[in-house]
């Protein structure tokens, strides 16, 4: 079991089953991260619009009676939302909300999608060139922006969206000192007057801070600007370093991910999770979600092209959402992960003793006609707090230099012994081994392997008395005894052979006298 620790220390490596180290570094120059800027709302320059035949008169609508107007409805009985069906209209559900004005964003989010997928890939918006219709004014480091700062991107909901000092740029911006002067300053346009009413609800901008080789996911990161106010954003680098392997799940650039990268850019958690649900769109669906990059060959969804699209698409949102998927189990964390702690700071903008020459010069620069005027202006400053990060890095608790030194401690504290005494126990131990089996082989030899034991044998076979001898032994013949040699003829036999024929039944007198005959005959000389 893993347990992650957080300690700010520097050079210090504390001790845990797993552990993360946090150490300030220093940086003499920092690389500033990329900002992604929209307006809250689409804008009617960037509304796309299907042509079709002029419309048709619509008949004059009947005069409604009192009944129709009060119906007697409990509102406690009420579902708002809109049907769903599949293909051949055999299964239908309700995408019902609780707020009538989400209900209505949604339909008509829907629809505005379907419009979105019947664009060219080569279409750009009107406004895209047009940076100066959002962004009265740019400042970074005490230094006006160029275009080549900033790169343009057409988002479904927020519609023109801009990148600063993104991967695309050609002139990157490197901060050298900390501060509010010594970052990005913006002056943005937040009127409302052209902004499409059903697609956002909200006024202001949208603001996202990411790594320069991340994608901006407007929607899942950021946060919203105010109008008539200034908003100061402080930023401090954090980075984290997980330990793979057996100490956890983590991928180091998602080459072992079972999804493919759409983004094709960095791996991070985010991109396999919208990667993956866009192939699940492909495979179930038959097209592609607007939202997220679709795979080579592959259409986005129409539902003149695609008329159950939307029926698939909220049926797979439900299994996306329980996981049922499983992108959020095949997609793992990445093992070094970059990202940046805001802080905000709000104040009112421009003043009450400056914005009469503020908004005029606003006027005379940008043509900024509006009646509210502080309405319709933001300012935003996005710096580093201070020039230096912080790393978390995790590192396993029990090496084997501490398990050595943990298994020592144990033993000398429930044993009271040291080094020399573990050594002179293993020394006793080994001893009593070889002694134990020296013991053994001397035991084993004297009794089944002696060289002296035939000699020994025949001497005790030879003195033992006849009276010892088993009942069943033959008595001995004359005969026999009489017809041996003599001790001269063979001076070398100290004792006669054992009487092996007393082990078996006695033989007859005369078979016996024949058969000794026969054998002395064949010793004579």
């Amino acid at each position: 079991m893993a347990e992650e620790t957080k300690r700010e220390v520097l050079g210090l490596k504390p001790k845990g089953d797993l552990i993360r180290e946090a150490e300030e570094r220093p940086l003499q120059r920092n690389p500033a991260p990329a900002l992604a800027l929209a307006p809250s709302g689409l804008m009617k320059g960037d509304k796309c619009e299907e042509p079709g035949p002029d419309p048709k008169p619509a008949a004059a609508p009947l005069q409604p009676t009192e009944e129709d107007n009060n119906p007697p409805v409990n509102w406690k009985d009420w579902k708002i939302g809109f049907k769903l069906c599949n293909q051949n209209k055999s299964d239908c559900f309700y995408q019902t909300y609780s707020s009538g004005v989400d209900a209505v964003r949604e339909w008509y989010r829907f629809h505005y999608i379907n419009i979105l997928s019947r664009l060219p890939d080569s279409f750009t918006s009107l406004e895209e060139d047009k940076l100066g219709n959002f962004i009265f004014s740019c400042r970074f480091n005490q230094a006006s922006c160029s275009q080549a700062n900033y790169s343009h991107f057409h988002h479904p909901i927020y519609g023109n969206c801009y990148t600063f000092n993104g991967e695309n740029n050609s002139n990157l911006w490197m901060s050298s000192m900390p501060g509010v002067n010594n970052g990005l300053s913006l002056t943005l346009r937040t009127e409302q007057n052209d902004f499409i009413p059903l697609l956002s609800t909200v006024t202001g901008a949208r603001v996202t801070v990411h790594g320069q080789d991340e994608p901006a996911f407007m929607d899942d990161g950021g946060f919203n600007l105010r109008p008539g106010v200034e908003t100061s954003i402080s930023m401090r680098k954090e980075t984290l370093d997980r330990l793979g392997g057996n100490y956890g799940d983590c991928t180091y650039n998602g080459s072992d991910v079972p999804v493919k990268n759409l983004y094709h850019s960095k791996y991070t958690q985010q991109v396999c999770i919208h990667s993956c649900f866009q192939e699940s769109m492909v495979k179930e669906c038959g097209c592609a979600y607007i939202f997220y990059p679709r795979p080579e060959h592959v259409e986005y969804c129409d539902y003149k092209k695609h008329d159950s699209w939307g029926y698939c698409y909220y049926k797979l949102q439900g299994a996306f959402s329980s996981d049922r998927l499983g992108c959020f189990t095949k997609c793992l964390k990445p093992c070094s992960v970059t990202s940046y702690k805001l802080s905000a700071g709000y104040s009112r903008w421009p003043s009450v003793t400056s914005q009469d020459w503020v908004f005029r010069m606003l006027s005379l620069q940008n043509n900024y006609t509006i009646k509210n005027k502080r309405n319709g202006v933001a300012k935003l400053n996005v710096f580093f707090k201070e020039l230096n990060y912080k790393t978390n890095s995790e590192s396993p608790s029990v090496t084997m230099v501490t398990l050595l030194s943990n298994l020592g401690s144990q033993w000398s504290l429930w044993f009271g012994s040291s080094v020399l005494s573990v050594v002179e126990m293993a020394e006793l131990i080994f001893d009593l081994m070889v002694i134990t089996f020296l013991m053994l082989l001397r035991r084993f030899r004297s009794r089944y392997w002696s060289p002296g034991r035939g000699g020994r044998g025949a001497q005790e076979v030879a003195s033992t008395p006849a009276s010892s001898l088993p009942s069943s032994v033959c008595p001995k013949l004359p005969s026999l005894a009489s017809s041996l040699p003599s001790p001269d003829t063979s001076p070398t036999l100290t004792a006669p052979p054992p009487a092996y024929a007393t082990l078996g039944p006695c033989p007859a007198p005369s078979s016996l006298a024949g058969a000794s005959s026969s054998v002395f005959t064949l010793e004579e000389p």
